[in-house]
């Protein structure tokens, strides 16, 4: 379902929505995995993805505002 509304959208807010499950899907296995194994190296690796979805979100919340605004 993640992957079509990232194909499809219809809306770019929808398409944001999946990247955002989608990497939350991500860091949830890659930090699954790091637990089972109990190996750290992982761990940089959740924190600039999860930083990268955030601050993804962030951008693109702001950009969907600043175009609302503009075609008021």
């Amino acid at each position: 379902m993640v992957f079509v509304r990232l194909v499809r959208g219809p809306s770019m807010l929808d398409r944001a929505v999946a990247v955002d499950a989608l990497l939350a899907v991500v860091v949830a296995g890659l930090g699954a995995q790091a637990a089972a194994d109990r190996t750290p190296y992982a761990l940089p690796v959740l924190l600039v993805l999860a930083f990268l979805g955030f601050t993804g979100s962030v951008a693109i919340a702001r950009f969907i505002a600043l175009r609302d605004k503009d075609s008021s």
